[in-house]
């Protein structure tokens, strides 16, 4: 049942994410990312925090080689975020790095120049969020179709 429901959701995620225009893939990210972490909301919270925190240091440290005209440095803006993904690993509500580099990879992937397409990123953003809250769904959906039912026979 649970790899049914599981199914289920992804292909209906895959479906709206094309309705919507975003890329189903990166939803798909957030959730392997709150499988990884587990720990039910706890794990939500922090794939969450970290994911979007990995997005913004990549953001703005691609900002600054576009203001700087160094957009061929991005390669070190992106060692950079990883390196602040994992600094700020320290606080405990950003301390999932996996779904932190995810972040910066999802936002970092578009280059300096692809921080121009706001609509667009603000779409990934909420597709690795949504993604994240679809595998939180699935997780709820398994354990209450894996515990038995008050009342069910063992037959």
């Amino acid at each position: 049942m649970v790899a049914i429901a599981v199914g289920v959701l992804l292909a209906v995620w895959v479906k709206v994410a094309g309705v919507l225009g975003m890329a189903w893939f990166v939803g798909l990210i957030g959730w392997a990312c709150y499988v990884a972490a587990g720990k039910k909301g706890k794990g939500l919270l922090l794939v969450v925090a970290a994911g979007v925190a990995g997005m913004v240091w990549v953001s703005v440290l691609d900002m600054l080689t576009i203001l700087t005209q160094h957009t061929e440095l991005e390669w070190l803006a992106v060692g950079i975020a990883a390196l602040g993904v994992v600094m700020e690993a320290r606080l405990s509500l950003l301390s999932y790095i996996p779904a932190g580099l995810c972040g910066v990879a999802i936002l970092g992937s578009g280059g300096p120049m692809g921080l121009m397409d706001l609509p667009g990123n603000t779409k990934l953003g909420f597709a690795f969020v949504i993604g994240a809250a679809i595998g939180y769904i699935a997780d709820l959906i398994g354990s209450r179709v894996s515990k038995p039912q008050p009342g069910a026979s063992a037959h």
